[in-house]
């Protein structure tokens, strides 16, 4: 950032010059692209009516060609949260669907409207798809859902995914301890059987993230007990939320993988209570606010936390349109509470 940039954007964030953010807002600051852009999201989302359409009609007319490359690399969840929403341009949403690290509820939200083209894409995303489940359901909601895809469906949930497991399907409990001769025969049994999709665990299985999916629940639940961080990591995101909140409460996490929890949306909801019946965990203002911007936490979690949260925290919760109404709506009123 050249000089001058930086107080630039602070003017604009303070809103003391309504003139320079309607000129933000309408895209006619000299700032490179990788920084107006977020600026220009930041106010579409916010409380001026009249700047946020400004912005928003802005953004929608841009030339797809500028703003690909940012969406590729740069662009952070919140961008790509505005463009999942409001751009129709099939390139701008083929950029969303291959980037890597998408967040993965914005794949399940774009499933359930994608032409058949880029429904093609999406269900090549293997990797997201081991993660989020749900994605294959919001694709079958699609209106316009090719026979293509609806066959590749029924394939990943018979080979994919863990067997006689659908998205959001927990088995239920309890299940036998399994020894660690079990543990070897069917840790073998997946390796000769299933092809490595993702990440290897190097510390404990030698699996790749798929293969570990297609064990057994009574493996994965051994396997969470005492799992390496990367290992930890994987479980804590599994479906059932028996082996998912094993691997959280099993195990000593660092105060990073205890927010990263707090703020992953490819967890079960179980996994966020559990963090927030934790006292040491709870009793930590970054975790508390990252359970309440989480659009996972259940409701009542989000309402008990964000009395908690700070004037500036409770105003840009005011402004977070991926949040739950409730907790946007109580987080301004405490904004205007606060600031009297």
């Amino acid at each position: 950032m050249v000089e001058g940039q930086g107080s630039l954007l602070d003017h604009v964030r303070s809103g003391g010059n309504r003139e320079l953010q309607m000129m933000a807002a309408s895209g006619l600051l000299p700032l490179p692209p990788e920084e107006l852009m977020p600026l220009q999201v930041e106010l579409a989302r916010g409380l001026d009516v009249e700047i946020s359409q400004r912005a928003t009609e802005s953004l929608r007319k841009m030339d797809p060609r500028l703003v690909v490359p940012f969406l590729e690399r740069r662009a952070g969840e919140e961008v790509l949260s505005f463009f999942a929403a409001e751009a129709e341009h099939p390139l701008l949403i083929e950029t969303i669907l291959r980037r890597r690290d998408v967040p993965r509820h914005l794949l399940v939200d774009l499933a359930v409207r994608l032409p058949a083209d880029l429904q093609e894409i999406l269900i090549l995303r293997q990797d997201a798809i081991i993660e989020e489940p749900g994605i294959l359901e919001a694709l079958e909601r699609n209106p316009f859902l090719s026979g293509y895809v609806q066959r590749r469906i029924t394939e990943y949930r018979e080979h994919l995914l863990p067997q006689g497991q659908r998205p959001g399907y927990a088995p239920a409990g309890p299940y036998e301890e399994m020894s660690d001769e079990e543990l070897a025969v069917v840790v073998e049994k997946v390796r000769r059987e299933e092809p490595p999709q993702g990440e290897v665990d190097t510390e404990k299985t030698g699996l790749s993230e798929g293969q570990i999916r297609m064990l057994p629940v009574p493996a994965r639940l051994k396997l969470a007990r005492g799992a390496g961080r990367q290992l930890r990591g994987l479980l804590m995101r599994d479906t059932n939320p028996q082996v998912a909140t094993t691997a959280l409460l099993a195990n000593a996490l660092s105060d990073q993988e205890v927010e990263q929890a707090a703020s992953s949306r490819a967890v079960v909801e179980e996994v966020l209570e559990a963090i927030s019946r934790r006292r040491e965990w709870i009793s930590k203002y970054n975790v508390a606010k990252l359970l309440v911007r989480n659009p996972r936490t259940p409701l009542a979690i989000s309402l008990k936390l964000v009395n908690r949260m700070s004037v500036r925290d409770l105003r840009e919760l005011g402004r977070d349109k991926n949040i739950a109404d409730a907790v946007r709506s109580t987080a301004l009123r405490l904004y205007r509470i606060k600031q009297q």
